[in-house]
């Protein structure tokens, strides 16, 4: 490589690292809406458990986090479901496989996301442990394997939408789903990050 040609790509180079690092820069200034917490202290669901989730503390439950067994005998196996679930005017974000996203900090959300919809009224299979008549237990669900990854919300109030988490955990071994802390923006209509 000629000197000529190093004299050029070093500040190339240089100029492009600036600009990648404004870039992210601006993107982190962004004023992250105020945020309404709901501390669950590490509240534990196991078997035969459910608990009322009032993300705004308004004396209303608006979501619903719950185990059931299901037989199924086509396929010759039971299925203990660890399940969230959203009413009227609560959403959860559903794909075609009603399966949320499981989020880590940080990442972003919004009314829109790709291959996903918001459904009131909807109900999600979070973990479930499968016990066929012959073979392994297994455990399957997008959120088997979660550790503080976050479950995205919205509320529906006075027709303006309000974006949320549930800070989730899920702990195989001892068959129990850990709800750590829950938030709703206070902004209505405002791109949020979960666990902020």
């Amino acid at each position: 490589m000629t000197k000529a040609l190093k004299a050029l790509i070093i500040p190339l180079w240089l100029i492009t690292l600036a600009a990648v690092a404004c870039i992210k820069q601006a993107s982190e200034d962004i004023p992250h809406p105020n945020m309404q917490y709901t501390y669950l202290q590490n509240l534990e669901l196991k078997e035969n458990e459910y608990y009322h989730l009032d993300i705004d503390a308004n004396g209303t439950p608006d979501f619903t986090f719950y185990t059931q067994l299901v037989g199924d005998p086509v396929l010759k196996q039971d299925r203990r479901q660890f399940l969230a679930g959203s009413k009227v005017e609560t959403n959860l974000l559903n794909n075609d496989n009603d399966e949320s996203p499981r989020l880590n900090k940080g990442d972003k959300i919004s009314v829109n996301h790709k291959n996903y919809n918001w459904y009131e009224l909807s109900s999600l299979v979070l973990a479930e442990k499968v016990t066929p008549e012959e073979g392994s237990i297994f455990w399957q669900g997008q959120w088997k394997d979660a550790a503080h990854n976050y479950l995205p919300v919205q509320l529906l109030k006075g027709g303006k939408v309000f974006l949320g988490w549930v800070e989730i955990s899920f702990n195989q071994q001892e068959q129990k789903l850990v709800l750590h802390k829950a938030a709703i923006s206070t902004e209505s209509g405002k791109e949020i990050r979960a666990g902020y």
